[in-house]
């Protein structure tokens, strides 16, 4: 017999390891199942001693000590793999198996025992460099083409991470022309017969593989593997949703780095802390960095403000200029698409009387008004779901005078049917297209409709990757009233990635044209919003300059402020910044964060990060947060 520690893939455990029996022989690195809580949870097994040496222990401990229930694999995860993830759980003060718990897939734990990959603590020396690559969709995919090849002909494998199953469908039909028996592709949606027919390939061909896939299946990566490639690194699919909240791209690097491969980044847009990282020499240029990005299409800026050089007092959702738009898109049967960036007819209603904003009763965000039919609207939270008649009163004042305000996508396709009633007019947004299915059958009539309007939300942008004669932004204003600090970042991806689609007009409406943000996107001029938002970030110690670490708690308010006040006592000595949450009103659900800002090279701190994972979990710990709201 003999003791082993084990990590549990769990979620909410206070340990980081657990003590178990079991058969001698089991080895490290094995997937074994243990019993926890009256239930059978898996487990990896990362070190072993002789129960005999630990005779005085076992039988000094309070608890009795349980038999590992099975061996499900033996050597599951290789030790560059573990020694990642154990690096990731210290950066975002969260505990191994609790991360392990997002990095191992469902299907893959479920079905091990039939096809495990074979996997090895050995693997062949590679140089470890960093790369970067930053240019338009077609340029990037050529050269992504021909390296792969490259890497096959020196016998060597490549593992294409990319954040969503759209990434994944789409770069398999791009990259796989002539490799196809040597490609597989793996998501969450694949069926037991796929996915074996897919490890099927990893194990039994002789020859290099492509294997594309979201960062978890980096748990399949073979031996051979000498590059892992991240594409579209600065999207925010790669940040997880559920406790623990990490970001997968930090895991991959560290991976990467443990087996000493190549790791290649690639976007149109890099993040603004990977480009910062490649200007201090953290990063070598894949091929040259493109900091200005060439269109054939013009780019025309409408103030929504002016017209004809006066004040205009109408409030329009359509410009002159966006209707003329839509009627040459039906004349020359060509296609447009338009982006909405809000869902709903409005994205907020304020009292015209006492300028209350209406919000949600339980969690306190703001209302979005919606169609409901066509005689009737009704009000739904965004945030947890609720739905409330329109056909209510200011909550502050009693007054009937609820006034919409914004523009939604609905807003939008109401203006647009009415303008032109016999056009073929399709909306993608989430209400309309909850899966991937219809998602795909939207575009599909869209792309084979001649003289067809496609009216989306940045969800239309993750599946549209095809160019089109016109594209416009009907309402982006919204995003950019967004206090949050990266917002800047991710409109200027937007507008970019929509100005990728248009062969021949780009047009933009807006509120604040004056806002440097649009005439830098109409330019392609990457450098120049690298440049500013760096100098801001730097000004206000924002990231890459320091690390945010953000602490969360929700509740009552009595016992949020409570809570918060011990908090503070805790990290005695440790500048702590408390402020209530953006939506933090509301009784049953008020919201307040603490803020600790430390400079880059402080964080991980050993004693730090242990207060953290000691903390209660009513406190949500967000490293390197999203945002800050």
């Amino acid at each position: 017999m003999r003791i082993y520690s084990v990590l549990p893939i769990a979620k909410g455990l206070g340990k980081e390891t657990l003590t178990y029996f079991g058969r001698d022989g089991i080895p490290l690195g094995a997937l074994v199942t243990i019993p926890l809580r009256k239930r059978n949870i898996p487990a990896i097994v990362v070190e072993e001693s002789d129960a005999s040496s630990a005779r005085a222990k076992i039988r000094s401990s309070r608890f009795a000590l349980k038999k590992i229930s099975s061996v499900e694999s033996g050597q599951f995860l290789p030790a560059a793999f573990l020694s990642a993830a154990q690096g990731v759980a210290q950066y975002f003060a969260a505990s191994t198996g609790a991360i392990l718990s997002h990095l191992i897939p469902q299907i893959i734990l479920k079905k091990v025992r039939d096809f495990a990959p074979k996997q090895s603590t050995d693997s062949p020396a590679y140089s470890g460099e960093k790369f970067v690559i930053q240019a338009d969709d077609e340029e990037r995919f050529a050269h992504y083409r021909s390296f792969i090849r490259e890497e096959f002909a020196k016998r060597s494998s490549v593992f294409f991470c990319v954040p969503t199953r759209e990434d994944i469908i789409h770069a398999r039909e791009t990259l796989n022309k002539g490799i196809e028996q040597y490609t597989c592709a793996f998501h969450g949606d694949l069926g037991a017969r796929e996915l074996k027919v897919m490890l099927s390939i990893l194990k039994t061909k002789d020859h290099p593989v492509l294997i594309v896939g979201t960062v978890p299946f980096l748990s399949l990566a073979r031996e051979d593997v000498g590059t892992i490639i991240l594409e579209r690194e600065n999207s925010r699919g790669y940040r997880t949703i559920a406790r623990p909240l990490f970001d997968l791209r930090k895991f991959a690097e560290e991976y990467a780095r443990g087996r000493k491969v190549k790791y290649v980044v690639g976007d149109t847009i890099l993040s603004l802390e990977t480009f910062w990282r490649f200007k201090n020499d953290e990063f070598i240029e894949f091929s040259p960095l493109k900091v200005r990005l060439v269109s054939t299409a013009r780019v025309e800026v409408v103030d929504m403000k002016t017209r004809a050089g006066e004040k205009n007092k109408e409030f329009r959702v359509l410009s002159p200029a966006l209707e003329s738009l839509v009627a040459r898109t039906k004349e020359e049967k060509a296609n447009l698409f338009i982006f909405a960036a809000r869902k709903g007819i409005a994205p907020i209603t304020v009292c015209g009387d006492c300028g209350t904003l209406l919000s949600c009763r339980q969690c306190g965000a703001p209302l979005v008004l919606h169609r409901a039919s066509r005689a009737q609207t009704i009000y739904i939270c965004h945030k947890c779901g609720v739905e409330r008649s329109s056909l209510e009163k200011c909550a502050n004042c009693g007054s009937w005078k609820l006034v919409p305000l914004g523009i939604g996508i609905e807003r939008v396709e109401e203006v647009i049917k009415k303008r032109f009633p016999d056009l073929h007019l399709l909306r993608l947004d989430k209400d309309i297209a909850p899966g991937a299915k219809k998602v795909k059958e939207i575009l599909e009539k869209f792309l084979a409709s001649p003289g067809s309007v496609l009216l989306g939300t940045e969800l239309a942008l993750l599946s549209l990757h095809e160019s089109l004669p016109y594209a416009a932004v009907a309402s982006v204003d919204s995003l950019l009233s967004i206090p949050d600090f990266r917002m800047n970042e991710r409109v200027f991806l937007i507008l970019l990635k929509i100005r990728s689609l248009a062969e021949s007009h780009f047009l933009i409406q807006t509120r604040g044209a004056e806002n440097p943000i649009f005439k830098t996107a109409a330019d392609g001029n990457l450098s120049e919003f690298y440049r500013t938002e760096i100098e801001d970030r730097k000004k206000f110690n924002y990231p890459p300059f320091f690390t945010f670490i953000k602490i969360s708690l929700t509740g009552r308010e009595s016992a949020v402020r409570k809570g918060m006040a011990e908090l503070k006592r805790m990290f005695t000595g440790q500048e702590v910044s408390i402020f209530t949450g953006l939506h933090g009103g509301i009784e049953r659900y008020f919201i307040m964060h603490a803020l600790i800002r430390l400079p880059r090279e402080r964080w991980p701190d050993e004693r730090l990060a242990a207060l953290l994972k000691a903390l209660p979990p009513q406190y949500l710990v967000q490293v390197d947060p999203e945002s800050l709201l």
